[in-house]
């Protein structure tokens, strides 16, 4: 139980910061409204992130969900961070 908390808080919150780091890159606004959509969307995301991994059967179940999407949304960011 534990070992999920802790991915779902850790996790979720890598996972949450990098999918916002996404969508700033993406909409095509000032950097202002950029940051204040983040600031609106990363808190309920990184709560429904912990859910999600939370409501996993096991440690290795929440680690996968975590890192199936974290890996390519990383990927992305780096992408555009090159470019």
């Amino acid at each position: 139980m534990w070992s999920k908390t802790f991915i779902a808080i850790v996790g979720g919150c890598l996972l949450s910061i990098s999918l916002m780091l996404n969508l700033n890159f993406m909409i095509p606004f000032k950097i202002d409204t950029r940051l204040f959509i983040g600031l609106l969307f990363s808190f309920p995301m990184w709560v429904a992130l912990m859910v999600w991994c939370y409501a996993s059967e096991t440690f290795k179940q929440a680690f996968k969900r975590c890192t199936l999407l974290f890996i390519p949304s990383a990927m992305f960011n780096a992408l555009f961070l090159l470019n």
